[in-house]
């Protein structure tokens, strides 16, 4: 854009923004703002792409780094994502302002109206929104006036999957695990979770966490507390409160309670010890022998000391 145009444009949002919503910006903001929106997504400008130019200036103006620049800055950009989904009838606007009455950011709290700017939005491909409404199904949401249906918000998580939402993912291997809107699959959750972890987004350690449960419980996978323990380390790493929480927990000897335990059952791999002597007065202890649950969690192990082949719990 050149300086003129450029100049042109900083002048017409800023009389703009300050005739809609009573803010008056300087002119060095106006121009901070501009700057910021045709960077996202493209150079969108008010004349090529008025819905995409909105909805990028309400993120913008959403962003902490300019909150001390202009005044009710939330309610600011509540006006940009309704005049992007109102007015230009953008389904990314039409998201924002769906987050903005469901969470009442800038407008008064409105659920039930949240949900209908989710569904317009999802009807025309935003996958953001078909993650609000799945979830809002998957249970039920009397607030926002959503019924359960399961069914549907698996399918609505399945589309915004497919279009990319890579935290969809995570969602739909929760669906797997407790048989919510799909057949139960505990198998297939786990698969699902291990490409979770490879995702940077905001479900990476979520699935972390979930995946250090399945391996203690032993959930569509065999039970393993060292490879929990590794999953829990991950998530604690990426700042998961109940990670960091359990990590000192599951790396505690099962005998003596002693941190860190170092070794684990090498026959069922359910259970640490800090030392071989810890594990081996587990193993024969009166009270809770580690040695009836180790063979109902290593059933194959069993059945080879019972064909003569030893395996050994040391």
């Amino acid at each position: 854009m050149d300086p003129e145009a450029w100049r042109r444009a900083c002048v017409a949002c800023r009389a703009k923004l300050s005739r809609d919503t009573g803010t008056n910006l300087t002119a060095a903001t106006c121009e901070r703002l501009l700057g910021t929106t045709f960077g996202r997504g493209g150079a969108a400008s008010l004349q090529s792409n008025p819905g995409l130019f909105y909805t990028n200036l309400g993120d913008a103006i959403e962003e902490q780094t300019l909150a001390l620049v202009i005044k009710d800055r939330l309610k600011v950009a509540w006006w940009c994502f309704r005049e992007a989904a109102e007015v230009h009838k953008h389904p990314v606007g039409m998201g924002r302002l769906g987050n903005c009455l469901y969470h009442s950011q800038g407008v008064t709290e409105d659920p039930v109206q949240a949900v209908a700017w989710y569904q317009q939005a999802a009807d025309l491909g935003d996958a953001p929104s078909k993650v609000a409404l799945g979830t809002f199904f998957l249970r039920g949401c009397p607030r926002a006036g959503v019924a359960e249906d399961a069914a549907r918000g698996f399918a609505l998580l399945r589309e915004a999957f497919d279009l990319g939402h890579s935290e969809a993912l995570f969602y739909v291997a929760q669906c797997y695990v407790f048989g919510v809107g799909v057949e139960k699959d505990a198998v297939h959750r786990v698969s699902l979770l291990r490409q979770v972890v490879n995702q940077e987004d905001d479900t990476k350690a979520k699935a972390e966490t979930t995946l250090t449960m399945c391996n203690m419980e032993g959930e569509g996978v065999e039970a393993d507390t060292v490879q929990a323990s590794l999953w829990c380390q991950l998530a604690a790493d990426g700042g998961d409160a109940w990670a960091i929480q359990m990590l000192p927990m599951i790396r505690t000897c099962n005998f003596c309670g002693t941190t860190p335990a170092r070794k684990h059952c090498e026959r069922c791999r359910t259970v640490r010890y800090c030392d071989t002597t810890c594990q081996a007065a587990h193993w024969n202890r009166e009270t809770d022998p580690h040695k009836g649950h180790c063979r109902r969690a290593a059933p194959e192990a069993s059945q080879q000391e019972a064909g003569g082949t030893s395996t050994s719990a040391q």
